[in-house]
């Protein structure tokens, strides 16, 4: 957060104030439809996981935007990895807790990984399988099937895109 703070600073900027959060997505009294998040482990698994990988899809989204600024671009996308490695992290810990075989560490299509309807909107447009324009399935005769090639990339998701995600859990 100080790094964040610092930069939006040294960039002439204001960071915004600290929002209120209520991580239950309901109105602030703690009884919104992830009531129980911070007491029900496999939820809270749940929710993080869904914060972290709509993390990574939200800095890749804004890596063209900073492209002109190395030292941010730089900081942004090592935030990005470390985002990254929390979210396939934290799918092994859902996937030991639970002994869910089909829980994998990254995103396939646009799969919630189990999580359901509540947070799809974090997973639209992960079943991408063009990259550059190219569609990787069955590129050059090998068997990269329609799966394998939306595992391969973390589509961006915009900024308009990241702030519908994340409304309901501010208040």
């Amino acid at each position: 957060m100080a790094l964040l703070k610092s930069t939006i600073t040294t960039l002439g900027a204001t960071p915004v104030t600290k929002p209120t959060f209520d991580f239950t997505a309901g109105d602030g009294s703690g009884n919104g439809p992830l009531k129980g998040v911070f007491s029900n482990y496999p939820l809270f698994l749940a929710v993080a996981q869904t914060f972290e990988d709509t993390g990574v899809r939200a800095y890749k989204g804004q890596a063209g935007e900073l492209i002109s600024n190395n030292d941010i671009l730089t900081a942004a996308l090592k935030i990005h990895s470390a985002e990254a490695r929390h979210a396939a992290h934290i799918r092994y810990m859902r996937r030991n807790l639970t002994s869910n075989t089909t829980i994998k560490p990254w995103i396939t299509g646009k799969d919630t990984g189990g999580i359901g309807d509540l947070v799809q909107s974090s997973y639209n447009g992960e079943e991408v399988t063009s990259q550059a324009g190219i569609n990787i399935v069955g590129i050059n005769g090998t068997g990269v099937s329609a799966n394998a090639a939306t595992e391969a990339f973390d589509e961006p998701l915009s900024k308009d895109a990241v702030l519908a995600i994340v409304a309901p859990f501010i208040v």
